[in-house]
């Protein structure tokens, strides 16, 4: 939020409870405040603009590359009414009606499952609610358009909301990934999540004074390098679309946090190749040889509303192949975006320089379109 306000935008923070308790904060921009020294624009000319973040990040995914070209400002300008979700178990939804996240492991018994089954139904609805409007536009990145899928899988209602998803880099199929650290993890994946299980580890990476200070130290003007070679392995390398500078106030919103279950579901998609429900098998038996049944595939031709893809040529996490199998077999496939820049990688959706003029304007014109036609 100090982020937003010091741009010259107004913000808003709404907190929702989720039917199981989460209590989630929701981040809402109207518009720009009379102190910015811009010219006011006519606000909610427009259906509500979603948007939500992806894995072990926040909403800050949005507002990080400043006016001009963070999405999140561009759809202010444009007179959107902007809100930005945070999923359980971040630094902005680290809380429940019972549960303490500092001493109950039941906090943290979630995957994306939960988040898109119960987390994004609770702020569309909320959403609604305080504009009514009867849809809105939903865009997602990485993590943030799966659990959507999850959402029509099963709760097929919701296509009724939705006006269209705008699908940045969609993670629902992630098995061709190329990150040579992430290849690693997911390989050891079962072993080190019963590892981690039995010493009592149930949160990821979560946002901590230790990890920022840790962050600010690896990636000092002095030694950006350790950074970008850790980015690149991960996300994909195009350095002259690297901001250091943009990359340490990143670090010190990344991460936000997730739970191990969470990051261990990715780990079964990635495996398996398979967009399924979470198997619990191998965090709760010492026999890691274990083979249970698959779990049930989530069923993507529930979702029925127009789909808009963006993918990137370098991207490591998921590969362009990816993307575009997802664009096969969703029934309502608006269009598809090849990135121009055959350089642009995972982390580029949201950092890059060239991502206002690659990708950000061209989100815009769907909405716009779509708006209209609605």
């Amino acid at each position: 939020p100090q982020l937003v306000w010091k741009y010259g935008y107004h913000v808003e923070i709404h907190e929702v409870q989720t039917e199981d308790g989460y209590l989630l904060d929701l981040y809402r921009i109207p518009g720009r405040r009379a102190a910015s020294g811009q010219p006011p624009l006519r606000p909610y000319r427009n259906a509500p603009v979603f948007l939500m973040h992806s894995l072990l990040s926040s909403c800050a995914d949005w507002v990080l590359m400043g006016p001009g070209r963070g999405l999140a400002y561009l759809l202010a300008d444009s007179g959107y009414d902007v809100w930005m979700g945070n999923a359980r178990g971040t630094r902005y939804s680290r809380k429940h009606i019972r549960l303490n996240p500092n001493r109950s492991s039941k906090f943290w018994q979630f995957t994306w499952h939960e988040i898109g089954l119960y987390d994004v139904p609770a702020m569309i609805d909320h959403v609604l609610n305080v504009t009514g409007y009867q849809r809105l536009h939903y865009v997602g990145f990485s993590q943030g358009t799966m659990v959507f899928f999850v959402m029509l899988s099963k709760r097929p209602e919701y296509n009724g909301k939705v006006i269209d998803i705008q699908a940045i880099s969609p993670s629902v199929y992630m098995y061709r990934l190329k990150g040579r650290l992430v290849s690693s993890i997911v390989k050891h994946a079962d072993q080190l999540v019963y590892g981690l299980r039995t010493s009592g580890w149930n949160e990821i990476l979560p946002r901590s004074q230790y990890l920022a200070s840790l962050a600010q130290i690896g990636c000092a003007s002095t030694n950006v390098t350790f950074c970008r070679e850790l980015l690149y392995d991960v996300a994909g390398k195009n350095p002259p679309q690297v901001d250091d500078k943009l990359l340490r106030v990143f670090l010190g919103h990344f991460p936000a946090g997730a739970s191990l279950r969470q990051l261990h579901h990715f780990s079964q998609i990635i495996r398996t190749g398979r967009f399924a429900e979470y198997g619990r098998g191998a965090e709760q038996r010492e026999s890691l040889s274990y083979r249970d049944p698959l779990p049930p595939l989530y069923n993507l031709s529930r979702a029925l509303l127009p789909v808009v893809v963006y993918y990137g040529l370098n991207d490591h996490v998921v590969n362009y192949r990816d993307a575009l199998q997802l664009a096969d077999e969703v029934p309502n496939l608006a269009a598809v975006y090849q990135i121009e820049d055959p350089l642009f990688t995972h982390s580029d959706f949201i950092l890059a320089k060239n991502a206002a003029r690659m990708l950000n304007t061209k989100v815009l014109w769907e909405i716009e379109r779509y708006d209209q036609n609605s």
